[in-house]
């Protein structure tokens, strides 16, 4: 048992601890694959679930097919599992990456208890109602000894000390500062963290390209999670791409957006614009061509629909770090591939309209086709989780 029971006045159990073996489980063992997959078809099932593409991506992350693919990426090294239990802080911004994090370590043999937030959105409380009924199926029973989830206050840090002390490995998803404050609690605890990052799209259009196609990709990476998920592009580097053709996307932008359920809202079209005045102020952000005004900077985002739009002669790594997201595209034409601009806290580079995937010179970044950045992958932001598990 998880003797844990002291901390009842400071913490609420959406799922508490049971019975636990102290011995870790064989990884990606038939059953424990058997638990996971049925998770996802227990989804699937669901019709209402349907209007929620982030949990339904969830859920086909986890078919059988691809944990077969999975299992394939673990080694033949036969030394014992040094990771048991496992701790999980879920960021409250992005809802559904604690999952992928929980259910690699189930499969990888572990116990887990998962931490989210008072803050967190819809889909984080979706997806604990899900698993608690999904662990009073059949089919769900195995993982009841191996998934807790707890909601506290960041500020008990006492809470978080004694589930440090409880685990082999801590996962820490979230800002620069919560990971430093996390950090230096159990400093002991081995730790792998997520910090903040930003990513882009490079895209190479003209007169043939499908820009139907073209804007699809685009939306399906920018307006899941308001913009919020460190993969989601926040600029796009047009590539030689003519300026009617990219008056033409920004026309089918919003001609698809009323087709596409997403959560931005009115106070994000004003996040868009105090964001673009900091970022003019703080960061000496200039408007590009004729649109400049007397002092050198942005008269204005361009408003499409729920997102917004600028175009300025230079994004450099200071301004997308400092970019809050909320449906606001930076955008910069380029001329070379490698005038993008690049930094150790650059996650994912989307791109489009290239016959093979893109490299940047001197640059090992996560490169992907337009549309697939948010998709999740056992190696992240150069993490291989299934090593870290293990």
């Amino acid at each position: 048992m998880i003797h844990l029971h002291s901390l009842s006045q400071l913490v609420k159990w959406h799922i508490s601890p049971t019975e636990c073996m102290d011995s870790a489980l064989v990884p990606f063992t038939r059953n424990l694959c058997e638990a996971v997959t049925g998770f996802s078809d227990f989804i699937f099932k669901r019709n209402e679930l349907r209007q929620y593409p982030e949990v339904i991506a969830l859920a086909f992350w986890f078919r059988a097919a691809n944990l077969k693919h999975i299992r394939k990426r673990l080694t033949d090294d036969e030394s014992p599992k040094t990771i048991h239990r496992v701790f999980h802080i879920a960021p409250a911004n992005v809802d559904t990456v604690f999952v992928y994090s929980l259910l690699l370590s189930v499969l990888s043999g572990n116990y887990n208890i998962v931490r989210i937030s008072e803050r967190s959105g819809e889909i984080t409380w979706l997806l604990v109602d899900i698993f608690k009924q999904y662990l009073n199926t059949q089919q769900g029973k195995l993982l009841q000894a191996l998934v807790c989830i707890v909601e506290y206050p960041a500020k008990h840090q006492t809470v978080t000390e004694q589930l440090s002390n409880w685990c082999d490995l801590r996962v820490v998803w979230g800002g620069d500062d919560a990971i430093r404050a996390i950090s230096a609690i159990a400093p002991h605890t081995q730790q792998v963290s997520f910090p903040n990052r930003y990513s882009l799209a490079v895209i190479n259009a003209n007169e043939q390209t499908d820009l139907a196609l073209l804007s699809r990709a685009f939306l399906t990476d920018v307006l899941p999670f308001n913009q919020q998920a460190c993969s989601s592009p926040k600029a796009i580097y047009w590539l030689n791409t003519e300026r009617d053709v990219q008056d033409r996307f920004w026309k089918i932008v919003l001609s698809q957006l009323p087709t596409i359920n997403h959560n931005l809202s009115v106070s994000n079209k004003v996040e868009q614009h105090i964001n673009f005045q900091y970022l003019a102020a703080s960061q000496g952000l200039k408007m590009a061509g004729k649109s400049q005004s007397k002092n050198g900077s942005f008269a204005r985002v361009v408003s499409v629909g729920a997102l917004g739009h600028c175009k300025v002669s230079e994004i450099t790594p200071a301004i997308l770090e400092a970019h809050s997201g909320n449906g606001l595209i930076i955008e910069q034409d380029i001329r070379n591939i490698n005038d993008i601009a690049c930094s150790t806290t650059l996650q994912t580079v989307s791109y489009f309209g290239f016959d093979d995937k893109i490299t940047l010179e001197g640059v090992h970044k996560r490169m992907v086709p337009l549309g697939k950045s948010l998709n999740f992958d056992v190696v992240w932001d150069g993490i291989d989780l299934l090593q870290a598990f293990n």
